[in-house]
């Protein structure tokens, strides 16, 4: 069977320890065939090392030589110098049986482009879970000895700034749908029936059902904020947010955007971020420096990376190390959140909630108390280490958005007269 007869076609996406594997056998146990990409890289590593990719047979760095070889692979190394994003998924997807069909493993948004271009049935969704949650789960696995290697892998990851790279922060935004996975879902021997039936309603969504539930209103607000990120015209990411008081009503939206009567800065810089101009000037003038993680001497030039040795690999991404804020001080923009709290012009914001498609900013996240927001719900893998601890420490809550995204809202929501 090909997947072009496939009834439904799910991807899954989500940080390390999120419970990707956990949901891809929860499917299959309602029927989905499961189909993990990892698994010709992991044979991959196999023919190259004659070993396992595991800590006790590799060593702690096993995963990032598994994240090299991912890609390597769809840099066309092992293709004939022939880059393909969807190279592990035609070694991946062989012979279909099902008509039902679960991918875990994509980290890279070409990988999710390719599946979205191929299958017009295709759903992805990102599995969420925060860090605290997911690396409590790592260590019950004892597949890292120190939390500093699972941060490591984890950091890289999210995004590593290449097109071939992993950038699971980026597929995350571009999901259809979003689920929750922070729960511990104890017995572990009940946990594949219990997600199970916590997703098996929401795919009869994705089948289009006549009887499918309405929207929750979380759905509608995420929706409405996120409306708003198309007037942006940010070339990094789009974000929108929408303020509602206590009753449900909207009372403000906004953007991402430079200042009134001043240009995006696609028009201003060529095409290129601003605050990433000034990064990648301030690395060139560095030159030669010593890699702070391995001690390697590196010329710094782009992808900005650690080249590392044959005795002693490394890729250490040096615009993380030496910029850990990624320069967001310096955005020109006027941020979402923000201009949605200015568009209060005067009106209380106490108590109220606020919808936002990524994590807000450290200042952002100011600008948030100071109005006397109460709670924030968010779309994001990776939330900003500094703005959870303000927010934890201003007793502001933050929810992690569950639930079908902006992008298919429509499809799946259709109103009756």
């Amino acid at each position: 069977m090909g997947l072009n007869q496939c009834e439904i076609i799910i991807g899954l996406t989500g940080s390390i320890g999120s419970g990707c594997s956990t949901v891809a056998k929860s499917l299959a146990t309602e029927g989905f065939e499961q189909i993990s990409l990892s698994n010709p890289i992991k044979k991959k590593f196999e023919e190259i090392y004659n070993q396992k990719p595991t800590l006790e047979d590799f060593g702690p760095r096993w995963r990032e030589e598994l994240q090299e070889i991912g890609n390597r692979g769809r840099k066309g190394e092992f293709n004939n110098g022939v880059a393909s994003s969807d190279y592990w998924i035609n070694l991946a997807i062989n012979s279909i049986t099902s008509k039902r069909v679960v991918i875990d493993g994509i980290r890279n948004l070409g990988e999710v482009a390719a599946l979205r271009n191929r299958f017009s049935n295709f759903w992805l969704i990102a599995v969420c879970a925060d860090y605290e949650v997911r690396w409590a789960r790592i260590k019950e696995t004892e597949t890292y000895k120190i939390e500093a290697d699972f941060v490591r892998d984890d950091q890289r990851d999210s995004d590593e700034d290449d097109t071939f790279g992993q950038n699971v922060e980026d597929c995350v935004y571009e999901s259809d749908y979003v689920l929750r996975n922070n729960d511990p879902l104890s017995p572990k021997s009940n946990r594949d029936k219990t997600l199970a039936l916590k997703i098996k309603g929401e795919i009869s969504g994705m089948l289009g059902s006549p009887d499918f539930r309405k929207a929750y209103k979380h759905e509608v607000f995420m929706a409405t904020a996120v409306s708003q990120s198309h007037a942006s015209g940010c070339i990094k990411r789009k974000v929108g947010a929408l303020i509602v008081n206590e009753d449900n009503i909207p009372l403000s939206v906004g953007y991402n955007e430079n200042p009134v009567k001043m240009n995006p800065c696609y028009l201003l810089f060529q095409g290129l971020c601003y605050k990433d101009m000034v990064m990648d000037s301030k690395l060139e003038k560095m030159k030669k420096i010593y890699c702070p993680e391995c001690g390697k001497e590196n010329e710094l030039k782009p992808p900005w990376r650690c080249k590392g040795d044959i005795e002693k690999k490394c890729a250490c991404n040096f615009k993380k190390t030496f910029f850990p804020s990624r320069n967001i001080e310096l955005c020109t923009a006027i941020h979402a959140e923000e201009r949605a709290i200015r568009s209060l012009h005067g009106r209380s914001a106490e108590n109220c909630v606020m919808y936002v498609n990524t994590f807000p900013c450290f200042q952002c996240a100011r600008y948030i108390k100071d109005a006397g927001i109460k709670k924030v719900v968010y779309v994001e893998a990776y939330p900003i280490i500094e703005s959870k601890e303000f927010f934890k420490t201003n007793k502001i809550e933050h929810e992690l958005f569950e639930g079908f995204k902006p992008r298919v809202f429509n499809k799946v929501f259709k109103q009756v007269y």
